[in-house]
């Protein structure tokens, strides 16, 4: 049982019911997000709203579990439509809690690194001292093991971010770079080769301690990439991940992602038509290309793009001129023959 939507996607309708009881929502009734299912065919089914009020109780408080608290958080940060109060342009652009969000499954009991299964049982057994029913504990683990860790590793962190952050249309829309600045740095290979420390999007631009939900814009002062908190940010004391413990203020302000293309709109005087068509189409990124390079950055970069040159021509004339040796020691030779 399926459907093709207006965009031509295949929707199918079928659910794995042990899969599904396995997932962070398998306590919870489809009624319980999907409103306007008394009637078959579903004549008046609404949207869901992941900010209502859940048919279960949150332990600590005993009120109404609800996402109410993230939606907020998320509203007010740089994905959210009415950040400060403002009405975001190209709100379609946007990400919505399903786009970031599947139907995870539990990580298994071994998820937190148990030895064995004796030790699994031991340990589960250990809650069901108090809270008898084993159901309960079973998912009360589940959920414990769930959030020891993160989510996602920083690879599937940095491929997420990268389905909205990779299209550079789309960025050049909202006066921003694409993710290619930072898949030229230090950070994104040691991402890239699986160092267990590697820092991704998430360890930069969200402060230790507090929700995804919240990434704001550098120039929030809220935001651990503006300038006043990148040192903080940077050493990352306090938490599992230690980067730069031993940061100072020179090196919290240098360049985290490369140069890309505002550094070379602002270290060049353009002509509109001689810009792709993502770049030109956004007079915002043409006017913080302006404002966000300062001088001293500037001149930087075309210091960088010199040796850059420099390094090119080196290395293409080294190469040629052996190539050429070779080239005549091979004439030589064939001569003596």
């Amino acid at each position: 049982m399926g459907r093709y939507d207006k965009t031509g996607r295949r929707r199918i309708f079928y659910i794995n019911e042990k899969k599904f009881a396995n997932s962070v929502h398998g306590k919870l009734r489809c009624k319980g997000c999907h409103t306007g299912l008394n009637q078959i065919p579903h004549t008046d089914v609404k949207k869901v709203d992941c900010s209502t009020n859940c048919h279960l109780k949150e332990p600590s408080t005993n009120k109404d579990f609800s996402h109410i608290n993230m939606v907020n958080k998320y509203k007010q940060s740089v994905h959210g439509k009415n950040a400060r109060g403002e009405t975001i342009p190209f709100p379609e652009d946007l990400p919505d809690c399903k786009y970031c969000h599947n139907n995870r499954m539990y990580t298994p009991l071994n998820g937190l690194g148990a030895a064995s299964q004796a030790l699994l049982n031991e340990t589960v057994g250990r809650c069901e001292g108090c809270h008898t029913k084993k159901e309960w504990a079973d998912n009360f683990y589940a959920h414990f093991a769930l959030r020891m860790k993160k989510r996602r590793a920083q690879k599937e962190i940095v491929t997420l971010c990268t389905s909205c952050h990779g299209d550079k249309e789309k960025m050049a829309r909202h006066g921003l770079e694409s993710v290619g600045t930072y898949k030229d740095t230090y950070h994104w290979k040691l991402v890239k080769y699986s160092v267990e420390s590697a820092p991704d999007c998430v360890t930069c631009h969200v402060t230790l301690g507090h929700s995804i939900h919240e990434i704001r814009a550098k120039s929030d002062s809220l935001s651990p990439v503006h300038i006043n908190n990148r040192i903080q940010t940077c050493s990352r004391q306090g938490g599992v991940q230690s980067c730069h413990p031993g940061a100072t203020n020179e090196f919290s302000t240098g360049r985290v992602h490369a140069y890309g293309i505002k550094a070379e709109i602002a270290s060049t005087k353009f002509d509109k038509d001689e810009l792709s068509p993502d770049v030109a189409a956004s007079s915002l990124l043409l006017k913080r290309a302006k404002v966000e390079i300062p001088a001293k950055e500037l001149f930087h970069y075309n210091i960088l793009k010199l040796l850059k040159l420099f390094y090119k021509i080196l290395i293409a004339g080294v190469i040629g001129f052996m190539g050429l040796h070779q080239f005549f020691d091979y004439l030589r030779a064939r001569k003596k023959h």
